[in-house]
């Protein structure tokens, strides 16, 4: 059977260059696809190579054009790219998101985002189409109008099956994201980008953000390295 497949990602500030000031967190950085939404892109682009369909992104919050297009480059046929006006927390962002979802055999998400790290999205807009949920996908076969996946909980791992369509969330390990080459980044810019601004009524807000961070306490230890050693593991047992 083909696929009609719709994949979430999110546009994120690349963590790797967020900056932190005293109580402040500077995220006037350049934003990126949210890690494991590219191991979500590239599951959809798999599943697509192997039974057909087509492979729709869907993205809320960040219009960021160049990374709507690295998406596209990497080989989704389109994009929907919706902009609410407000702060959109994860309940508002599934509702937009299932509002969009109706109608594709399987939606596909990251196991979670870079930035918040809640991994609710996915399960919620299960919930709301009332569509079968599995979590933490490595592994993934289309089986007569059903999907057999295996989860990894580790130490344990999960064969799962569920009648399509349904919603899943893919780890890290399920794939190495593909890197475009410079004809498919060439030709993105002819994809189609369909970009919405929405207004939503979040439950909750965002009132305030500030670092997280553990006081050092700067100890030198110095001598021959077997009284390194002995110090270290002193102090280790001095803080059990």
């Amino acid at each position: 059977m083909t696929l009609n497949i719709l994949v979430a990602f999110k546009i994120v500030p690349d963590e790797t260059l967020i900056k932190i000031s005293g109580d402040k967190v500077d995220l006037n950085v350049p934003v990126k696809i949210s890690t494991y939404d590219k191991n979500a892109i590239e599951e959809g682009l798999e599943l697509r190579e192997k039974y057909g369909g087509k492979v729709i992104g869907i993205s809320v919050g960040v219009n960021d054009r160049k990374t709507i297009r690295e998406a596209l480059a990497m080989g989704l046929d389109e994009v929907i790219s919706i902009t609410p006006k407000t702060y959109a927390d994860a309940l508002a962002t599934a509702k937009l998101i299932s509002e969009e979802a109706k109608g594709y055999d399987l939606l596909i998400f990251g196991e979670s985002s870079t930035d918040g790290g809640d991994s609710a999205v996915g399960p919620m807009v299960g919930e709301i189409l009332g569509y079968p949920v599995i979590t933490y996908v490595r592994r993934v076969e289309i089986q007569d109008g059903f999907l057999v996946a295996e989860r990894n909980l580790t130490p344990e791992v999960e064969e799962v099956k569920a009648k399509l369509p349904c919603v899943i969330s893919v780890t890290g390990e399920a794939n190495t994201p593909r890197i475009p080459t410079l004809k498919q980044i060439m030709e993105s810019g002819k994809k189609k980008v369909v970009a919405k601004e929405v207004e939503i009524a979040s439950s909750s807000r965002l009132v305030n953000l500030t670092p997280y961070f553990v006081p050092r306490k700067k100890v030198i230890i110095e001598g021959k390295l077997e009284e390194q050693v002995q110090k270290v593991v002193e102090i280790l047992r001095g803080n059990l």
